[in-house]
Order: structure tokens, then sequence, then C-alpha cells
């Protein structure tokens, strides 16, 4: 029992830190439960402490840092399912659980009153936010951590209705501290600790790990997909739909008039323009300079001219201030049964964005209006 005590604190303080480093990847939950393990690990070696130190205090600083660290596992709760909750109900239910234990501890000297009011209290706090987040799973892991957090709060419950059935109520903290009882406990609280975080620290380890791969996956000028994000969204699957090329007319001349800051600026307001009011199945990317790839699931051809057309005039009336007009060519081409990846459709309305630019530019061409004898080479020479 004493080695296990001993190593019970060392284990809650490696998760506690190892929360605390991640959470410089991922601010919004591994801080907290890092704060959670911590305040446990803290609380798990008030038992080991010399006996000089009374125990009642000892309990009552215990009982206060398991409460604290139930706190801290709903916040991270909440941070993981992206859920807020007033945070002044748990303060308060903090406040009134260190009253009460003190109370318990100090005044009545009951350890069993202790105990109970202390995990019913902590249980509140951790079931408030897991409640509020049940309906927000979003996968195994997610469905993982919910169920190793109603897994700590049966604990607590089970726990105190054992041992009032049993009616194994020590009569003091001495005996208590010293009982096969709180080793049990421990011993519970230990296994089911370490689930929650395993389960935790797999949730935030999949956020980090998918916040990493959307940077990737993110051209960082403008924010929208890049190629390689364009082929993950669109690229695998092959539902019918068109697809629009958009190309900014004249480019070089704006980066060599105004310098190289202003065609990224130019770049940056044509992508918002392109993205504000498209539907949410969507693929919307930059494929390089200042050539952009936009996806339309479900759209036939003569639709996605009437977006395109839109999207013409939305940019022919903006405001360039800074620059001059701006206008834009575009592509537009449908999918085809005998297509076997989006880009055989991107390729087919590249060229019809050439054709537009040979016929003119700031116009819409479709992959049927183009002349047969078009080359791109012929086109890029005067894009």
């Amino acid at each position: 029992m004493d080695h296990f005590a001993f190593l019970l604190p060392v284990i809650f303080c490696v998760f506690g830190l190892t929360f605390l480093f991640v959470g410089r990847h991922e601010p919004r939950s591994a801080p907290w439960w890092g704060f959670g393990y911590l305040s446990a690990a803290l609380g798990f070696i008030m038992p080991v402490l010399p006996e000089t130190i009374p125990a009642p205090f000892r309990a009552l600083v215990a009982d206060t840092l398991f409460l604290l660290a139930l706190s801290f596992y709903g916040q991270g709760l909440l941070g993981q399912f992206r859920r807020t909750l007033p945070v002044w109900p748990r303060a308060l239910i903090v406040v009134i659980g260190v009253i009460a234990s003190a109370v318990s501890t100090l005044i009545v000297q009951s350890p069993t009153l202790a105990l109970l009011v202390n995990d019913l209290l902590a249980s509140l706090c951790l079931a408030m936010p897991a409640i509020a987040v049940l309906r927000h799973v979003r996968g195994v892991a997610e469905r993982l951590l919910l169920a190793a957090v109603f897994m700590v709060i049966l604990d607590a419950l089970v726990r105190n209705i054992v041992m009032t059935l049993l009616n194994r109520n020590p009569a003091d903290f001495d005996t208590f501290l010293a009982s096969p009882y709180a080793f049990f406990m421990q011993v519970t609280g230990t296994v089911i600790g370490l689930l929650l975080a395993f389960a935790a620290l797999g949730c935030v380890t999949l956020e980090v790990i998918g916040r990493y791969k959307d940077v990737a996956d993110r051209d960082s000028m403008t924010g929208l997909l890049n190629r390689r994000g364009f082929d993950r969204l669109a690229g695998r699957k092959r539902p019918m739909g068109a697809v629009i090329v958009c190309d900014i007319d004249h480019f070089k001349r704006i980066n060599d008039r105004h310098g190289h800051a202003a065609g990224d600026a130019v770049i940056a307001e044509l992508a918002r323009l392109l993205a504000a009011g498209q539907a949410a199945d969507a693929v919307l990317a930059r494929f390089g300079g200042e050539e952009f790839v936009l996806f339309l699931p479900g759209l036939t051809i003569a639709a996605a001219v009437h977006v395109a057309e839109a999207l013409k005039a939305r940019i022919g009336s903006a405001d360039w201030s800074q620059t001059g007009p701006v206008t834009a060519s575009f592509g537009v081409a449908e999918t085809r049964l005998g297509d076997l990846s989006i880009y055989e459709v991107v390729a087919r309305a590249d060229r019809a964005l050439y054709g537009a630019k040979l016929a003119g530019r700031n116009r819409v061409f479709t992959e049927n209006e183009r002349p047969s004898d078009l080359q791109p080479e012929q086109a890029r020479a005067v894009a």
C-alpha cells in the first residue's frame, strides 16, 4: 500500500505535465486537463505526508484539491467539445464544497460526511459540463472520453453507497487514511483516472494532428484550401457537379505597377469575394499564383455559369482603389461519367478559361465554347 501511495501522485503528475506541454499546441482544453491532474496528484500526496501534520487538515486539503481537479476536468471537457458554460455556478459549488468539507472535517470531524459531501459536489462540477456536451460528440475518441467522465461520476456515487450500506464508517481521520477502504478508493480512482487521462490525451492529440493537417492543406495568404487540400476534399470523391476555374486578368501588370504587396492584397480580397455566399458543400481552393478552382457538387454547367457570372460581376464592382479596376476570367466545365478524377474536369475548365483569356478577358467561357484547336500554351502568353 505504501509503495502504491507514493507512486500514485507521480503518475498523475506526469499526466499533468504532459497535458501542460501539449497545451502549447492545443490551448483550448489541454491546460485544464493538466491543472486537473496536477491538483489530483497533490491531493493523493496528502495521505503520505508525515503524521506530524494533523490528519483532519490533510483530509481537508485533499478534499479541496480533488474538488478543484474535477472542476478543471469539466472545463477541459467543455474546451474539447467547444462548448461554454457560465463559470460562476461551478465556482460557487467549489466554494460551498470547501466550506462544507471544513465543517465536516474540523468541526463535526466525520470522515464519512466529509467524503460524501466532497464526492457529491465534485461529481456535480463534472456532471454539468458532461451533460452540456452530451449531444455534441463527434467521433469514437470523444465517445470514449465521455464514457470515462461518466465512469468518474459513477465511481464517486457507488463508493459512497457501498460505504454506507456496509456501515464501514471510520471513527476518525487517522483510522480512515489507514483503512483498506481508503486504499480501495485510491485504486479505483487511479484506474478510472488513468482511463480518463488516456481518453483525454487521445482527443487532445487528435485535435493537434487535425490542426496541423489543416494548416498543411491551406494556403497561408488566403486561408483557402491549397491543391493538396482540394485533393483531400474533392479529388478523392467523384460526385456529379461543375468546376469553375478563375484567373485574375493582367495580374503581372498589377504586380509590376503597384508592387507585390498590392498584388498579394488583390489575391486575398479576390479569395474573400469568391468564398462569400458559397454553398456548404462547395470546395474552393487556390491552385497557385492568381488561379482559383471552385468545385460545386450537384450543379449543372448552366447553373455553374450563373454562379461564375455573378462572381465576375462581384469582382468587377468591388472597391479596388489601391490598384485600379480588377477583373477576372472564368472557365466552366461539368463532370462526365467517364471522368477518372476531378482533375479531368479541372483540365477542361482550365482550357475554357484560356479561351476566355483569348476572347478578351473578363468573361465566362464553358468547355463547349472554346475553339477546338486552342492550346493552353497559346493562352498563357496573353494571361
